[in-house]
């Protein structure tokens, strides 16, 4: 906490300026200091280094895949299409699924995870880990740290970020394989820029989360390096999509359907459609060909494992939830086989679905009932034929499957509907369905009965590889979306002179004879504000300590447009950032210029000592509030 009696305001000549919280104290400081002088700069250039290679992940809740172009012809982008080559498959994308030995290493990622784990005798398969849909940990997560752990399919738990690490690590390597082999020799490290995809709805914490992930998984050198790009991901298949032909459209090749057209001034809506998350954009392209933000960004947790959810839910309602939870336990690799099946049969285009049963689980009693019984019990309690049991699978009718998929479609709906209402959408025609869910001829149908008298649903024939490519893109050009809407009101904790009458009598403290005002929010940003790509916000600090080695601020966010005080209702804490200042010379005269980036996918923020006559990279931590 701040000292008060450290905490009076001292004026730096001729600029204004502003006290902080000493770095020499314990702990982040409550209130950062007194406001005196701010101002805005637009930088809507990017000094972006020279690499040669862009290489972009896109981690998924389900599946994950890679990208890659070289700076010589930026426009080729080029995808693996061998995704389990050795188990059959020859896919663009491979399953997030992680094995690891029982010592914690690294065993398997993807199809080779999967194998190897359905391959493992019962007794193998419970001492090692084996995890997959662990992205969604990171979504909404207040509590996120980088000590957080998650659990595998066998109750047992490793460090989150070691999870996350494995995984990137086995991306990285696949990734640089490819391009070596495109090469004819491997690249240098140091000449890729790596991209990495999240959600546009994730908070602070989880993006600084994967970064973590990606350092610890070798990536780059340091948390907050500049080779590492985080894109979102509606951004990125929003610039993908934009410059597509008409051809490449679901339902345009070979058609009499008019060609969307994309000129300057167009309005459009992209729906990613993933496995956690559904993320929504509104974009409008400018004169200049660049793409700026309607509203900010929307979505939620509606995403295809919805589905999965409510698949097992029915499992439980067949089977109970005592066998299911009991056969869970003694074969967990059979009820991740069971439940991997589903998510293959539930994407195709049948109207009935067949999930495969595991041997075990036909053979598996509870209770004294087999699993074939349990089936015929639950049809004819309900009287009905939509559930069989027929050749070692569950036989789901159209109307059963349709009911799955019921709660997941009717949200997505709602959402985009909602949207389409804002007085900013009323000239928008066009909305770009993407993501592996968007694959799902239910979810395409669902939203063309909905909206298509209103708006054309455009889905890229290749809908779940327009995230990633897309990244590829952004890599190149990071400037492309030159304008965002702040999602937040964003600020820091502060100390100003009281006025009598203004600020609140319980907030008036006294220190070295001047009446002060603790947990003022000072605004760095508002919520629903327009921001220009790499917008520079400056502000000037002074040391309330003659040998003060940094200055340490708290960050602060609400929902609310106007913020007074830091502890308003809806105002919460996100993070801490700290500004070096080694040399002691001068005293409290010294002063440090704060420049906070806000315009980018990241907060970014630079220090500048003026006694050292140095910038100080640093980061907001939104892990350790």
């Amino acid at each position: 906490m701040m000292a008060e009696s450290n905490s009076v305001a001292r004026k730096q000549s001729p600029k204004k300026s502003k006290p902080a919280h000493s770095a020499d104290d314990q702990g982040p400081a409550t209130d950062a200091g007194m406001t005196m002088a701010s101002t805005r700069l637009d930088n809507d250039g990017e000094d972006v280094a020279d690499y040669q290679i862009v290489a972009a992940i896109d981690f998924g809740t389900t599946f994950s895949g890679y990208a890659y172009s070289f700076a010589s012809n930026k426009q080729a982008i080029h995808v693996n299409k061998n995704w389990g080559q050795t188990q059959g498959f020859l896919l663009h994308k491979t399953p997030t699924c992680l094995l690891l030995k029982s010592d914690g290493q690294f065993e398997a990622f993807g199809f080779e995870a999967v194998s190897k784990y359905n391959e493992l005798s019962e007794d193998e398969a419970c001492t090692c880990y084996y995890f997959d849909r662990f992205k969604m940990k990171l979504y909404n997560n207040k509590q996120l740290t980088t000590d957080i752990t998650i659990t595998d399919a066998n109750g047992k738990t490793q460090p989150a970020v070691d999870v996350f690490a494995h995984s990137l690590t086995f991306m990285k390597k696949h990734l640089l394989r490819a391009i070596g082999t495109h090469l004819g020799y491997d690249p240098h490290p140091d000449t890729v820029r790596w991209v990495l995809t999240v959600p546009a709805i994730w908070d602070e914490n989880a993006k600084q989360f994967m970064r973590e992930a990606a350092h610890k998984g070798g990536l780059i050198d340091k948390p907050n390096s500049e080779q590492l790009v985080i894109a979102l991901e509606p951004e990125a298949a929003s610039l993908h999509c934009r410059n597509l032909p008409a051809t490449d459209f679901v339902g345009y090749k070979d058609s009499a359907l008019s060609k969307p057209s994309f000129e300057p001034g167009t309005k459009y809506l992209v729906v990613d459609a993933g496995g956690g998350t559904i993320d929504c954009v509104a974009h409008k392209i400018r004169k200049d060909g660049r793409i700026r933000e309607l509203f900010r960004a929307t979505g939620g947790a509606w995403g295809g494992t919805i589905i999965d959810r409510q698949f097992h839910n029915l499992l439980e309602t067949i089977f109970g939830e005592e066998f299911i939870a009991s056969f869970l336990k003694e074969y967990p690799k059979d009820f991740v086989e069971l439940l991997q099946d589903f998510e293959i049969k539930k994407r195709g285009e049948c109207e009935s679905i067949r999930v495969s049963l595991p041997y075990n689980f036909c053979n598996y009693k509870h209770n004294g009932v087999s699993v074939q019984q349990a089936i015929k019990n639950f049809s004819a309690e309900k009287g009905s034929s939509d559930i069989k049991f027929s050749s070692g699978k569950l036989v789901l009718s159209s109307a059963k499957v349709n009911a799955l998929f019921k709660d997941a479609l009717d949200q997505i709906n709602d959402h985009v509907q909602s949207l389409l209402h804002k007085p900013k959408c009323k000239d928008l025609h066009n909305i770009f369905l993407v993501g592996g869910f968007a694959e799902s001829s239910r979810l395409q149908t669902a939203m063309r009965e909905k909206f298509g008298e209103r708006v054309t649903i455009l889905v890229p024939e290749e809908a779940s590889l327009a995230v990633v490519k897309g990244a590829v893109a952004f890599g190149h050009d990071p400037s492309a979306i030159c304008q965002r809407i702040c999602r937040f009101t964003y600020g820091v904790g502060s100390y100003l002179p009281f006025d009598d009458g203004v600020h609140r009598e319980d907030l008036r403290v006294n220190s070295d004879g001047m009446d002060l005002c603790k947990n003022i929010f000072q605004t760095w940003a508002e919520a629903g504000e327009v921001i220009g790509h790499n917008e520079i916000w400056r502000e000037t600090y002074t040391p309330i300590i003659n040998n003060q080695k940094g200055i340490i601020f708290e960050f602060f966010r609400s929902t609310c447009k106007k913020v007074q005080y830091t502890d308003e209702p809806g105002v919460e804490k996100c993070g801490f950032l700290v500004v070096e200042m080694p040399d002691p010379t001068g005293g409290r005269d010294r002063a440090v210029d704060l420049e906070v980036i806000f315009g980018g996918t990241e907060i970014k923020v630079v220090g500048y000592d003026h006694t050292s006559t140095t910038r100080h990279e640093t980061y907001i931590d939104f892990l350790s509030t």
